[in-house]
């Protein structure tokens, strides 16, 4: 008898348009960036989830056990360890020397500082469309809210939905 994969919870904030969620994600064995390429769902689970507002994220409005995402409108995922992406977050295909790329992101929402990991010349094509993930990694990230002040999140890895990129600065 073979026994199943078991779940995993992952502690990640996730920004959408409006609003700031905190909680667990549930992941199989592939880590985050598995379920968010997952192409056979398009929702992910998060447990413990509080909910607020964005302009107001301190201020707690809703609370549950379990809550379901739909994965489109996910704007940011932001991680406390560059492990909890899984095994394509830290591995790479081939013998690839990775440059570090500075760059400065806006969204219509948010602002992100960061730096992308690419190898050879970075390439602005490549990044916005190839690949099977519609999520960017962004490392050292730190994300504002222009309109919202009270919203600022610094974080060793983010997740970066390509469907909300309005610009891209690389600052190098």
């Amino acid at each position: 008898m073979v026994s199943p994969i078991p779940n995993r919870l992952i502690p990640a904030e996730i920004l959408t348009t409006s609003h700031y969620i905190f909680g667990q994600i549930k992941v199989i064995q592939s880590g985050l960036v598995g379920m968010l390429t997952d192409t056979t769902t398009s929702f992910i689970e998060v447990n413990d989830a509080s909910i607020a507002p964005i302009h107001k994220p301190a201020s707690v409005v809703n609370y549950t056990a379990q809550l379901y995402m739909v994965r489109s409108e996910i704007a940011v995922v932001s991680l406390r360890k560059r492990e909890y992406m899984g095994l394509q977050g830290v591995l790479r295909s081939g013998y690839q020397r990775l440059i570090p790329y500075p760059v400065q992101i806006s969204t219509r929402t948010y602002d992100i500082t960061a730096t992308i990991e690419w190898s050879g010349r970075f390439e602005f094509p490549a990044l916005i469309a190839e690949g099977t993930s519609n999520f960017i990694f962004l490392y050292e990230a730190s994300l504002t809210a222009p309109l919202y002040p009270d919203l600022k999140i610094e974080s060793p890895v983010m997740l970066l939905n390509r469907s909300f990129l309005e610009t891209l600065i690389v600052t190098k």
